[in-house]
């Protein structure tokens, strides 16, 4: 198996694991405690982490290969890499964002509008200006739209991650030519 394959399993297993774990864990304790955070900034925050952690195993593997090639990597190679380790991710991500909405958690949908419906609650808003947020609420939090957020999140933000760090980490040429003198 290839090595961006490995490490893209690996780095989407990784945010996976965390961005399932850190939001339940942080939302259970909010709720035991009163800390009276918005679970939608506990869930911004715990994907903002995985983003991290994406971008993490991305330079670990861009960085990993340069060493191998005698350290020399392209522009390219270095994004080719990042970007498909981003979309192996990305495809995990959405997998484990499926199975959390619909077996670990089917009530996910209907916690986050609650949580939102008392956030709203609290706002100086009309009940149909209520309303008609907690619409978008419901769909923000479907299903199909966590799994889509998962896909497209983790490869852009991914893919994005690899141009930055293909910037810094290819080879200079001034550095190339060092080595054939």
């Amino acid at each position: 198996m290839k090595s961006f394959i490995k490490i893209g399993l690996l780095t989407g297993l990784v945010v996976s694991a965390w961005n399932l774990s850190c939001f339940t864990i942080v939302s259970w304790l909010n709720k035991i405690s009163s800390l009276g955070i918005p679970v939608a900034r506990i869930r911004a925050y715990s994907g903002l982490i995985g983003i991290i952690l994406l971008i993490i195993g991305i330079y670990f593997r861009i960085t990993t290969l340069k060493k191998k090639n005698r350290n020399q990597i392209s522009f390219a190679q270095a994004v080719k890499t990042g970007a498909f380790i981003s979309i192996i991710s990305a495809l995990i991500g959405g997998f484990f964002a499926f199975i959390y909405c619909t077996v670990i958690n089917p009530g996910y949908a209907a916690y986050m509008v609650k949580d939102a419906e008392t956030a709203l609650a609290a706002t100086q808003n009309t009940p149909a200006e209520i309303s008609r947020q907690l619409v978008e609420v419901r769909n923000r939090y479907s299903t199909s739209t966590q799994v889509l957020q998962a896909l497209i999140a983790q490869s852009v933000m991914g893919t994005l991650g690899s141009l930055i760090i293909a910037a810094f980490v290819k080879t200079k040429k001034s550095d190339s030519n060092k080595k054939n003198i």
